[in-house]
C-alpha cells in the first residue's frame, strides 16, 4: 500500500482564510483524513445489541445492590415537637440580686459627660488588665478602679481613601469629633445610695500604656501610662436624670440596698 502523503500543520494554516465567509466553500483543516459521511449514509456505526435502542422503553431494574428506595407519592407532615418550648437558662446557684452588672450609657459633648441611660445586666463583671490606645475609660469608687474599658470605635470619623481625588484629601485619614456616646459598665453592687457622690466615671484619651496593669490605681497614677483626660462625671445625681432614667436607678438602688 503506497503510503499517504502527510500535510503539515503549518501549510494547512497558511492555506486557511483570512475572514470567515458565510457562502464560502468548507474549511478542511486535515485533509489526509477521511471525510464524515452524509447524513443517512452512515454506514460505519457499531451497535451494542445488548442494549436496547432509546425511546424503546423504561429501563428494567437488574435488582442489583446499592439502588435507592422509590420515592413515595406524598412524603408524611413532619411531627410537631414534644415537650415544653425551649427556655432560658436559670440563674446558677446561689446568684442573688447582687449579681451583674449596670451599664451606664454616656453622653460626650465637647468634654462634658451626662448619663442618658442605665440598664441592669446579669452576668458576672470582667474587668480588662489593660487598655488600648485612644479612648478608654474608668470607673473609680474612693480613687480604686471598680469599672474599666477600650473605646476604640468613638470619638472619630474615618475618611476612606480615594484614588481618584488628588492632594491628601484623597488619603485615608481621620476627623476627631466632640460630640459622641459610650457605655460604662459597673458591677451592680456599687450602686448604692451612699457611693453615688463618689462614683466618678472619667473618660481618658491613651497614649501609650503597658500590657498589663499591676494594680487597680487610677490610670494617671499607674506606671508606665501615658494619659490626658477628656472629661469626668463627677458623682450620679438621682434628681437630675431624666425622667426615663431615674426609675431604672432607683429600682436598681431599691435591690442594692436591701442586699446591705
Amino acid at each position: 500500500m503506497p503510503d499517504q502523503k502527510q500535510t503539515k500543520p503549518d501549510e494547512v494554516l497558511r492555506e486557511l482564510p483570512s475572514r470567515q465567509r458565510a457562502t464560502g466553500s468548507p474549511v478542511i483543516l486535515a485533509p489526509h483524513l477521511p471525510t464524515m459521511e452524509k447524513p443517512g449514509e452512515v454506514k460505519t456505526v457499531l451497535r451494542n445489541t445488548l442494549l436496547p435502542l432509546m425511546g424503546a422503553g423504561a429501563r428494567q431494574p437488574t435488582g442489583g445492590e446499592g439502588l435507592m428506595a422509590a420515592v413515595p407519592v406524598q412524603e408524611p407532615p413532619p411531627s410537631r415537637p414534644t415537650g415544653k418550648p425551649q427556655e432560658p437558662k436559670a440563674a446558677p446557684p446561689g446568684a442573688s440580686a447582687g449579681d451583674g452588672y449596670v451599664r451606664v450609657e454616656v453622653h460626650v459633648e465637647n468634654g462634658k459627660l451626662s448619663v442618658t441611660g442605665i440598664r441592669q445586666v446579669p452576668g458576672p463583671l470582667a474587668m480588662p488588665s489593660a487598655v488600648i490606645h485612644g479612648y478608654a475609660y474608668e470607673v473609680l469608687l474612693n480613687d480604686q478602679q471598680v469599672g474599666l474599658g477600650s473605646l476604640p470605635d468613638v470619638g472619630v470619623r474615618r475618611a476612606f481613601a480615594n484614588r481618584d481625588v488628588p492632594e491628601p484629601q484623597g488619603k485615608h485619614f481621620f476627623i476627631d469629633v466632640a460630640t459622641f456616646d459610650f457605655a460604662a459598665r459597673i458591677p451592680k453592687g456599687c450602686l448604692v445610695t451612699a457611693n453615688l457622690p463618689k462614683l466618678n466615671i472619667v473618660l481618658h484619651k491613651v497614649e501609650e500604656a503597658p500590657d498589663r496593669f499591676i494594680s487597680l490605681a487610677p490610670l494617671q497614677k499607674q506606671p508606665g501610662v501615658k494619659t490626658s483626660e477628656v472629661g469626668r462625671l463627677a458623682g450620679i445625681k438621682v434628681e437630675e436624670l431624666s425622667p426615663a432614667v431615674r426609675p431604672n436607678l432607683e429600682r436598681i438602688l431599691s435591690e442594692t440596698e436591701k442586699l446591705h
